[in-house]
């Protein structure tokens, strides 16, 4: 992470990136992970959470029906106790191979103490599939499968 924005984290500050429709996953790797998910059983839209804390909040996009491009990506981290999350423990994983796009995501997102957002996410149309993991400073470990379709 880059020292400014790191400061800002520091000092609870939010920290705002360009709002202009960034490409997280090219269209050459959703492509790769498609023909890879078909190999897989059919695909429906959802989202799986484990009860656990801390917990990962998708706020957008909607996990119900399909959304436009570009794509607006709000993720909330909540949890309990004394405990932080620490967000630099925060991987994002991109499709049947995992693709880490935790960076592309990092540089682009506008982070907040309990989470990040990404205004405006260029991706590709189709069905996608995101991991998502973060540790809270206890050393507890969350992760979230989210699928959506872009139309």
């Amino acid at each position: 992470m880059k020292p400014l924005i790191s400061l800002c984290f520091a000092l609870g500050l939010a920290v705002t990136v360009s709002t202009q429709a960034v490409e997280l996953v090219s269209q050459a790797e959703y492509t790769a992970s498609e023909a890879q998910e078909r190999l897989s059983p059919p695909f429906s839209p959802r989202s799986i959470a484990v009860s656990s804390d801390p917990i990962i909040d998708i706020r957008s996009p909607s996990l119900t029906s399909p959304v436009k491009a570009p794509v607006s990506i709000d993720l909330r981290f909540l949890t309990s106790g004394a405990s932080k999350i620490n967000l630099e423990s925060l991987k994002i994983l991109y499709g049947a191979f995992k693709l880490d796009i935790t960076d592309r995501v990092r540089k682009e997102a506008r982070v907040l103490n309990d989470g990040l957002q990404i205004a405006s996410a260029d991706l590709p149309r189709g069905s996608h599939k995101l991991v998502i993991q973060v540790t809270n400073t206890e050393g507890k470990q969350a992760e979230r499968e989210v699928r959506f379709t872009v139309e």
